[in-house]
């Protein structure tokens, strides 16, 4: 019963020592062996390659992930930068227009010493087609009376018609129930402006149609009446047209002072108004 195992398994190493001696012998005399191998090594190359760049696809993915996620966050800081620059930008912008025109304003009050004034900035515009009137930031607590003369840098601005603690509405010189006495610079022709609730046109009236007006001229405060300081610019002529009965003209004056566009105001606090001596 022993016998056989032991027999079987003599014959299994014969075969095994037998297979290897003749892989042996082919491996050293002739090439045919080495057809399997190089097929063998083909695939694990191949194998090989397949994994690496598999290795390569992930890190060149992680990577290209990685920098676009950089570029994106920084596209973002970016933006939000220039939005910022913008912002700035825009604030310096309109902290120069206000420098030029409160520069324009101290001119002004360097320019006529002998009169005081009070600058304030507009509050609150209030415009209809039947008059026009602003609320500004300066009221009794600043020495502001009602019935003062408001200017800005270009000409005669309106009057102050009503006074609070802290602020004042004004009426434009374009509203109906403003008058301002003036003079023609070049004749002398002394005149009354009104407004005619037209925020781009005055009217001069009662001008007798033989009066030394023209279209050009420049209209100054006369200094009559006790509010306006003389010799502020108030409009020009710009159109002169006959009535029916050729008595009277129907003059259209342009504003001088820059009424929609300005935000910093002169209110007259104390001045001389009356008129200079004639040459």
């Amino acid at each position: 019963m022993s016998a056989a195992p032991q027999t079987s398994n003599i014959h299994t190493l014969v075969v095994l020592v037998s297979v290897c001696v003749v892989c042996i012998c082919l491996e050293q005399f002739t090439n045919v062996i080495n057809h399997p191998k190089q097929f063998v090594t083909w695939i694990t190359l191949g194998i090989q390659r397949v994994a690496n760049g598999y290795e390569d696809v992930l890190r060149f993915s992680n990577n290209y992930l990685s920098d676009r996620n950089e570029l994106l966050q920084r596209i973002d800081e970016l933006e939000g930068e220039i939005q910022q620059t913008s912002a700035e930008n825009s604030q310096l912008r309109a902290l120069e227009e206000s420098n030029v025109e409160l520069r324009e304003i101290l001119g002004l009050k360097l320019r006529e010493p002998t009169i005081s004034y009070v600058i304030a900035e507009l509050a609150a515009p209030l415009v209809s087609p039947a008059r026009d009137e602003v609320t500004l930031n300066r009221g009794l607590a600043h020495g502001i009376k009602e019935g003062a003369a408001v200017l800005d840098a270009s000409g005669v601005f309106g009057q102050v018609v009503e006074v609070l603690p802290y602020t004042s509405r004004v009426f434009l010189i374009t509203d109906k129930r403003i008058a301002v006495p003036v003079r023609v610079e070049r004749s002398g022709l002394h005149a009354v402006l009104t407004g005619v609730g037209d925020s781009k046109h005055l009217t001069l009236e009662h001008v007798e149609a033989t009066a030394d007006l023209a279209e050009g001229d420049l209209l100054i405060t006369s200094g009559l009446g006790g509010i306006y300081p003389y010799g502020y610019p108030v409009g020009l002529v710009t159109s002169l047209e006959p009535d029916e009965a050729g008595v009277a003209v129907r003059s259209t004056i342009e504003p001088l002072a820059e009424l929609h566009r300005r935000r910093f105001i002169l209110i007259v606090t104390g001045a001389s108004y009356s008129e200079t001596p004639a040459e």
